[in-house]
């Protein structure tokens, strides 16, 4: 790699918006989480697995492609007994399971229907978690670029849903890590991409009106919505390790949450949106392969209560972005957390008491 990795013109998202938004965002630190993200992508590549994953059961989303698929191919080949392929497209899943299992392991690899886009579909999913007799890893990690269930796509899928099936597989974690005395691991897939989301956008509205001014088509800014949605992942991911430290003894984590960032990867989430020609190149030239950044999701769900709640980067615990740092953010925070719940709640009653 040459030297130059603080060009600003080889980062699609820099590209996009620090000529724009520098000036008004300094005082923020936006300088700031741009070096700690070019830093990261350039020389922290993540380091390979090598744990072993015998007896254990993990469940993981979006695993017949990119990142889950990389993923649940390095699960099978650290002896995992039991690996979940939750896929929306049953034949691609069985696909991507045939490709998985020709390594010669003996785990179990099963898929199982999961269409996030779909509340009945996430909540009969979450129901079948339960005659599991252990699990004791979840890893969240479908996202999509792409307006469902009432809501625009990307907060269906990539918030509303990811928190649902969360505090779904939660009680089946918690029932694992008390069987087997030893915490479990929700790991939910964030992205450095929320240093650039406008925070704005979440602090604007009025009380309780967040997520119906984000649905509202005549003002939603959907440029900046893949951002804002992994901004309140991240939020939601800091609130929810909050409510589980609340339901469990003083000095136990029973189920250890945090937040992931693969990093840029060359995956098929940038068809939709790819940046253009400075995206394609920035990508080209210090872009992660699927498999790199999988190796981060592996990390999250073998990693201790130092990574409780926080955001986890090239497989270390690394600042949120200034914003979720500041006084304002941790506002939003509650803010965000508070809707979400009765989002929640308005789905299923009573799946947000863990």
């Amino acid at each position: 790699m040459k030297p130059q990795v603080f060009n600003f013109q080889i980062s699609i998202q820099i590209q996009k918006h620090v000529q724009t938004e520098l000036s008004t965002r300094f005082s923020m630190g936006l300088p700031g989480d741009i070096i700690q993200m070019n830093i990261g992508q350039t020389f922290q590549t993540p380091l390979l697995p090598k744990n072993d994953f015998a007896g254990r059961t993990i469940i993981i989303t979006g695993a017949n492609t990119g990142l889950g698929f990389e993923a649940a191919k390095h699960i099978y080949s650290l002896n995992i007994s039991h690996l979940i392929l939750a896929c929306r497209n049953m034949t691609k899943g069985e696909d991507a399971r045939r490709k998985i299992i020709t390594s010669g392991k003996r785990g179990k690899v099963e898929v199982w229907p999961l269409d996030m886009s779909s509340y009945s579909s996430v909540l009969a999913f979450g129901d079948r978690i339960q005659s599991l007799r252990r699990l004791d890893a979840f890893i969240a990690n479908t996202g999509i670029d792409e307006t469902l269930e009432g809501n625009e796509s990307l907060l269906t899928v990539n918030v509303i849903s990811t928190f649902l099936v969360a505090m779904l597989a939660v009680a089946k974690l918690k029932q694992t890590s008390e069987a087997y005395q030893k915490p479990s691991n929700l790991v939910i897939t964030g992205s450095v991409i929320h240093i650039f989301a406008k925070d704005k956008y979440l602090a604007d509205p009025p009380p309780g009106h967040i997520f119906k001014t984000l649905n509202r088509k005549s003002a939603a800014d959907m440029d900046d919505r893949y951002h804002l949605s992994k901004l309140l992942v991240l939020l939601g991911v800091r609130q929810l390790a909050q409510k589980l430290d609340g339901t469990s003894e003083p000095g136990r984590t029973p189920v250890i949450v945090n937040c992931i960032n693969p990093g840029w990867c060359k995956t098929e989430l940038f068809r939709t949106h790819d940046g253009g020609l400075g995206g394609r190149i920035g990508l080209g030239l210090m872009g992660r392969s699927a498999e790199e950044g999988s190796r981060t999701l592996i990390h999250g769900a073998l990693a201790d209560a130092t990574t409780h709640g926080k955001y986890v980067s090239e497989c270390r615990v690394k600042p949120e972005s200034s914003f979720v740092r500041s006084e304002r953010g941790v506002s939003v925070e509650k803010r965000v957390w508070a809707e979400l719940v009765d989002i929640l709640e308005g789905i299923r009653p009573g799946v947000t008491n863990l």
